[in-house]
C-alpha cells in the first residue's frame, strides 16, 4: 500500500490527492504492502479496525447482491477479530440484514452509512427514521426509474438509493431526479453519490459519526483506528479516523481523498489481510 505524499492544498484537513501510475493487482502487491507493513500493524497492538464492504473488502458488482466474498475472507476477518480483542466493525451503506447475509451477525456493524449500529448483540438506531417521507421519495421516482431499464430503487430502512451502474447513461437524468425529489427537504437530508448510485440519507448521521460512536464503545475506546474505505462515501470516516490519530486507506483507483494511505484493489487489501493475520 503506497504513502501518500503531503502538499499544499486549499481543500480542508489536507484533503490529498491520489493520482498516479496504475499497476496491476498481482504486480504490485509487494511494492503496496512494503510501507503499510512499515507502520507496524500489528492486530494485537490496541488496533480497531473499520473496513467499508462494497470496493473494500469485495469487489464491485452491477447488484450489491451479486457480490462474491471470497472463501479465504472470512476465516481471515473472524483472525483479525480475535487478535484485535474483538475490536473490527464492518461500516456500510448496506443495511444491517444486507451485510449479515454476507458476513453472518458476527461482526460489528454500522449499517445505513451511520444510521445504524450493531454492537455485539445490542442494535442502536443512531438516526430517525422517517417512512412517510421516504416512501414518499421512492414512488415520486418511480417514474425516473423506468425510463431506464437496468436502474431501480433500493429502499432502505433509513434511506433511498437510486442505482444506475447497469446503465451509466442514466446517470445525469436520475441525479437530477433524486435532486428534484429531495427539494425542501435538505435541512435533514442530504445526498451521498457514489459509485454508480445517489443515495438520500439522513444528515445526522455519516460514516464518520459512525466510526466516533464505535471508538467511544466499550471495546474499542482507547484504540487506534484503522479505516479502509472506497467511495466519496467513505470520506467523512477518513477524516474522523485522521482526526482521531488513525490511519485511513483508500482501496481503489487514485483520486483526491483525506486517507493517508492507497491500496490499488479490493483483492490487493484482502491479501493484506491474510498476511496480516498470518505474520501475527
Amino acid at each position: 500500500m503506497a504513502n501518500a505524499e503531503r502538499g499544499e492544498t486549499d481543500e480542508p484537513a489536507a484533503m490529498r490527492d491520489r493520482r498516479g501510475p496504475e499497476q496491476h493487482a498481482s504486480d504490485s502487491f509487494a511494492t503496496e504492502l512494503a510501507p503499510m507493513t512499515s507502520l507496524g500493524i500489528d492486530p494485537r497492538g490496541g488496533w480497531a479496525f473499520l473496513f467499508d464492504i462494497d470496493g473494500t473488502l469485495l469487489d464491485l458488482a452491477d447488484h450489491p447482491d451479486r457480490v462474491v466474498v471470497p472463501e479465504t475472507l472470512l476465516p481471515a476477518l473472524r483472525r483479525l477479530k480475535a487478535l484485535a480483542g474483538g475490536a473490527l466493525a464492518l461500516v456500510t451503506g448496506r443495511g444491517l440484514g444486507s451485510a449479515d447475509r454476507l458476513f453472518g451477525a458476527d461482526f460489528d456493524c454500522a449499517g445505513n452509512h451511520g444510521a445504524t449500529l450493531r454492537l455485539g448483540t445490542t442494535l442502536d438506531a443512531v438516526a430517525a427514521a422517517d417512512d412517510l417521507l421516504l416512501d414518499g421519495i421512492a414512488t415520486a421516482l418511480e417514474p425516473a426509474i423506468a425510463a431506464y431499464p437496468g436502474a431501480w430503487i433500493e429502499r432502505k430502512s433509513h434511506s433511498v438509493a437510486v442505482h444506475w451502474r447497469r446503465v451509466p447513461e442514466a446517470a445525469g437524468d436520475l441525479a437530477r431526479a433524486v435532486r428534484i425529489a429531495v427539494a425542501g427537504h435538505v435541512r435533514d437530508w442530504r445526498l451521498i453519490q457514489g459509485k454508480g448510485v445517489i443515495e438520500i440519507a439522513r444528515r445526522d448521521a455519516t460514516k464518520g459519526t459512525a466510526v466516533e460512536r464505535l471508538l467511544a464503545s466499550p471495546g474499542y475506546a482507547g484504540r487506534r483506528p484503522f479505516y479502509a474505505g472506497d467511495d466519496v462515501t467513505d470520506e467523512d470516516a477518513f477524516q474522523a479516523v485522521a482526526g482521531l490519530g488513525g490511519v485511513g486507506v483508500l482501496v481503489g483507483p487514485p483520486r483526491r481523498t483525506y486517507a493517508q494511505y492507497s491500496c490499488p484493489a479490493p483483492e490487493v487489501f484482502r491479501r493484506w489481510i491474510e498476511a496480516l493475520v498470518e505474520d501475527a
